[in-house]
């Protein structure tokens, strides 16, 4: 059973995702395979700098795992629709380490021996992300006439010996607010839906969009949401938090302004 937090995160990050890449552009397999060897580069950086942390600093652990985020971002938003879900799971297990390794300073010493990063490293040994992976590598193989990547054997765990974080077998009720972000994370990732939106609000009203959606991804199937659901959600959690504005259909890139100013 893997603890409550990296469940939340990576549900929250797979929300944020939906919310930047809300207005994608147009499909196209071109361009999806002119991105693939990039892709392919930085996957394989990325989990180099994973599996030798004893060799790794912290610059490049950082840089490396970053990068392969932002290849997953960029390929996810100029693919054809039907490569978006596997990218969207890619994406949302590569937060889960983003996150994890950034509470620990991006430290190799401390990562390597961290239950947190564990856990986000046997995500992808999932098979919901292996299935996805392999989905990618299908397209950039038979679609694109890539070769395919080398993929490092290491890289997820199936097994550790490290201590995995503790998680009760009775949660608790106040699981989302005693077991997993605290108040400033939960106000963070508001903000950042919020601003994604282009609208202001305000510590709590922020802190109350997080909590809305992080408690409906967490009882439900990420599978079950598709665009219009997902936009649903976002809609009644802005309504149900009392903010004024509403989110559009689109992500808006304009910046917001601190409430009351």
């Amino acid at each position: 059973m893997t603890s409550k937090r990296p469940r939340i995160v990576l549900i929250l990050f797979f929300v944020l995702v939906m919310v930047s890449l809300a207005a994608c552009g147009e499909e196209s397999t071109d361009d999806a395979c002119m991105q693939g060897p990039l892709f392919a580069s930085a996957r394989s950086r990325a989990e180099r700098a994973i599996v030798e942390l004893d060799r790794t600093i912290t610059i490049e652990l950082e840089e490396a795992v970053l990068g392969i985020t932002d290849q997953v971002s960029v390929l996810r938003e100029i693919s054809p629709r039907s490569l978006r879900d596997p990218l969207g799971v890619v994406l949302a297990a590569y937060g889960q380490l983003v996150v994890a390794l950034d509470a620990v300073g991006w430290d190799p010493v401390v990562a390597s021996s961290d239950p947190r990063v564990a856990t986000a490293r046997s995500a992808f040994a999932e098979e919901s992300v292996s299935r996805a992976l392999t989905n990618v590598e299908d397209f950039l193989t038979e679609r694109c006439d890539q070769a395919r990547g080398a993929v490092n054997a290491y890289f997820a765990l199936t097994g550790t010996s490290l201590p995995l974080p503790e998680m009760s077998e009775e949660p608790s009720r106040d699981a989302l607010e005693d077991d997993s972000l605290s108040a400033s994370e939960w106000e963070a990732l508001g903000f950042a839906v919020a601003e994604a939106y282009g609208i202001a609000v305000t510590k709590d009203e922020a802190s109350c969009i997080a909590l809305r959606l992080g408690s409906v991804f967490a009882d439900g199937s990420d599978d079950a949401f598709d665009d219009v659901r997902y936009f649903d959600l976002i809609v009644s959690a802005f309504d149900e938090c009392g903010v004024a504005t509403t989110p559009t259909t689109m992500a808006s890139s304009a910046p917001t302004t601190i409430p009351g100013n």
